[in-house]
């Protein structure tokens, strides 16, 4: 079977490479007997139709899979709509964070064949065998598919808790993987998968409870540096300066972090690659500080969220004060590390002085690269629940039609 992965990125933002859908198309390539292509619209969205059909009579796919965000459906609609019309007979399959969140709404989108909730890697593999060879899909965990009328849901699968047994991402998989590297001068790099906090507004916290399985699955560190090596032989000539991390908290496991940082400097790439992560303000200390400091940390991306305490820790319930972020924040400044701070405006209880606070304190503790976002509750997290308990709504159909988290909002 051939199936085609398509990132439905039709925003004109250039900066986010999905990881996730690397994993999976790596995989099947890699570790089944099918073929597996991707189909990126990001830097095709003047010709984004043409492009499609380009794709799909090129690759000749049976199977089109989209990786689905709530921010993408709109443009998930649109693509596979032109897609069924260039293709009538092909199989529509979507996973991603909008199927294991919202699988009801998935499942019923027109055309929408079968979704698959939670990791993918195991699941569509399953799927695959039994289209190829034309066997009922019932009892494959992890699926609900349709049936004439009917929506079949098969149990959920747990989440892959050994993640070192998925092969490494390649990246040649993108078209145009060259020019994202050359844009944004990084690549991309996922050591653990989860997140042990219970932020109000996160879908970390969602999923947990969506889905089966140990919420914190982590890679050996070693191998983990050892891979950053290798993609920097591939990729530094086309302009790799940096590499990015996306775990949602590189540091939460010390020894863990401790043996990476180590790994890294024994290997040489602390003295060529800085790396950048996520770190955050309740678990970094002096001790992680220096330890990613010397092995050429030089970004640490941190969720401030607001400069009110009453906001941060009991409306976001990110439970971490103003005088612990400043020690952190000056900490990281002393010892070589630039701070992006990720901040929301307009959030459950926010006024104009709650607004003041998050200002100042960004002032106040110098964030090199202070980052704001409209406070938009996803879907199926605390935070939406919290607004209409505070009297306020939400407006769902909003999502029709907001495809940025920098803009735009959908709360009254």
């Amino acid at each position: 079977m051939r199936i085609q992965i398509v990132n439905p990125n039709l925003t004109g933002d250039v900066s986010i490479l999905d990881i996730g859908q690397t994993y999976l198309t790596t995989y099947i390539n890699e570790r089944t007997n099918h073929d597996a292509a991707t189909m990126d619209f990001t830097f095709h969205r003047k010709d984004w139709t043409q492009y499609l059909k380009r794709c799909l009579d090129r690759f000749e796919p049976d199977v089109l899979g989209l990786s689905a965000s709530s921010l993408y459906m709109r443009y998930i609609v649109d693509i596979i709509t032109e897609a069924k019309k260039h293709r009538p007979d092909l199989k529509i399959v979507m996973g991603g964070w909008h199927c294991s969140l919202l699988p009801d709404d998935a499942i019923n989108r027109p055309f929408v064949e079968a979704i698959v909730l939670g990791d993918g890697e195991y699941t569509i593999t399953e799927y695959l065998d039994a289209v190829a060879e034309e066997r009922p899909l019932d009892g494959i965990e992890g699926l609900w598919f349709k049936r004439d009328d009917e929506i079949i849901k098969n149990e959920k699968r747990r989440l892959i808790e050994n993640v070192d047994v998925l092969p490494i991402p390649n990246y040649d998989c993108w078209e145009d993987i060259e020019k994202y590297v050359f844009y944004n001068q990084m690549l991309y790099f996922m050591g653990n998968r989860g997140c042990p906090y219970n932020c109000s507004y996160c879908s970390e916290v969602s999923l947990r409870r969506a889905i089966p399985g140990k919420g914190i699955r982590r890679r050996s560190p070693r191998p983990l540096a050892h891979e950053i090596k290798h993609q920097y032989a591939k990729y530094k000539d086309a302009g790799m300066r940096i590499a990015h991390f996306f775990d949602p908290v590189f540091s939460f496991n010390y020894p863990w972090t401790e043996e990476f940082c180590d790994e890294y400097r024994k290997i040489g790439m602390a003295d060529v690659l800085p790396f950048s992560c996520f770190g955050a303000g309740h678990n970094l200390d002096e001790k992680r500080v220096l330890t990613l400091a010397a092995a050429n940390c030089k970004i640490i991306r941190i969720g401030i969220e607001a400069g009110n305490e009453h906001i941060r820790m009991e409306v976001y319930r990110k439970k971490v004060t103003n005088e612990k972020l400043k020690r952190i924040i000056n900490l990281c400044h002393e010892n070589g590390i630039s701070i992006t701070g990720y901040n929301m405006v307009g959030g459950p209880g926010e006024d104009f002085g709650t607004l003041m606070d998050t200002f100042n304190l960004i002032r106040e503790t110098g964030v090199d690269r202070p980052i704001f976002f409209t406070y938009r509750p996803l879907p199926a997290t605390d935070g939406a629940k919290m607004v209409a308990e505070l009297g306020g709504s939400v407006d769902e159909s909003a999502w029709e039609h907001i495809d940025s988290l920098h803009t735009s909002a959908n709360v009254d």
